[in-house]
């Protein structure tokens, strides 16, 4: 990827792009007999994310900057490189030593004479011995009475014995960036290839696949205000305020920021005592302009899609694009 200035709209593109490539890779799949009926071990090959401490840690990051406080994702790139600083000298490996029974009549590195699996903090977890013997009875078979039907491998016996100290944690490294990496633009597609298996996830727990038909009202509407809290916050009070002016209620005229606040803390199954003192209730007061400039305009065309996917009317939506488009 070409050095550049990274903004949202592109990031939301690029993110989509990676879901849209997975939706169609699971659908060629579904299609065909290549794989077995089991479609969840199949989205979970297609969605598999890293393990290591630091790629947990640039995920925790993200799920809380981008999807609850709405940070440009030029910053959160910014505050991953300073984790990594951070954490540059904590990478975490496993030690391997292994021996290999040498002689003349074996084939090298076939049978193990010892193997030692240490943790990165230098403790043995696992250890494989393994022990080689001469059958002689066979020996003598094969080169003194010459049977034929002896051959080779019939002449040696391998035993082994597994002795497992301690739970040993091994992790899955992300192939986009590690704690080597220092580009910025590895850590825009470690988050675009996150979010978008994120995305992918969400929308294949909540198809409607092999839903009863009578369940499928039930099933349809749930899957709708799954679809709400999987918004970031802005986006959910753009939604909340388009819903609100449907109904033919204004705010600041016929409702406060307080209510419409209230209302998304519990759509989200939140607390609302404290409600003055969250993030909902400071967009609630600026609503609907929550972003400034073409970010605000990207949010409010999601906003309008969901409205269309919902056969809504988008009239005050699209009042507030021409504004801001004019302006």
């Amino acid at each position: 990827m070409i050095e550049r200035d990274f903004s949202s709209e592109d990031f939301e593109k690029d993110c989509l792009a990676v879901f849209e490539k997975l939706l169609q890779g699971y659908k060629r799949a579904n299609q065909t007999s290549t794989w077995e009926s089991d479609m969840n071990a199949l989205v979970d090959k297609l969605t598999h994310l890293p393990t290591d401490p630091f790629s947990r840690k640039l995920m925790e990051l993200f799920d809380y900057h981008y999807l609850v406080l709405s940070k440009p994702i030029e910053k959160i790139i910014g505050e991953a490189l300073e984790w990594r600083e951070q954490m540059k000298h904590a990478e975490r490996f496993v030690t391997v030593n292994q021996k290999y029974f040498s002689l003349p009549f074996l084939q090298p590195n076939t049978y193990i004479k010892k193997l030692e699996v240490f943790n990165h903090d230098g403790e043995l977890c696992y250890r494989q011995t393994g022990v080689l013997r001469l059958n002689l009875k066979q020996i003598m078979k094969r080169y003194i009475l010459r049977d034929k039907t002896i051959c080779f491998q019939d002449l040696i016996s391998f035993k082994q014995k597994i002795t497992q100290r301690q739970e040993l944690e091994i992790y899955f490294y992300s192939p986009i960036v590690d704690l080597s990496s220092t580009t910025p633009s590895d850590y825009y597609r470690f988050f675009c290839d996150y979010y978008g298996k994120t995305q992918f996830l969400n929308y294949f727990k909540t198809k409607a696949k092999d839903i009863p038909e009578k369940a499928g009202g039930q099933f349809f509407m749930s899957s709708r205000i799954d679809r709400i809290l999987n918004l970031s916050s802005s986006q959910q009070v753009l939604w909340a305020y388009f819903l609100f002016r449907l109904l033919g209620l204004k705010l600041r005229l016929n409702f406060e920021a307080s209510m419409l606040a209230r209302f998304l803390l519990i759509l989200n199954r939140t607390e609302t005592d404290d409600y003055r003192n969250t993030y909902y209730y400071k967009l609630s007061n600026k609503a609907p302009f929550v972003k400034e400039g073409k970010t605000l305009i990207v949010e409010l065309e999601k906003t309008r899609m969901l409205f269309k996917e919902a056969n809504l009317p988008t009239d005050d939506i699209d009042e507030v694009i021409t504004k801001l488009l004019i302006d």
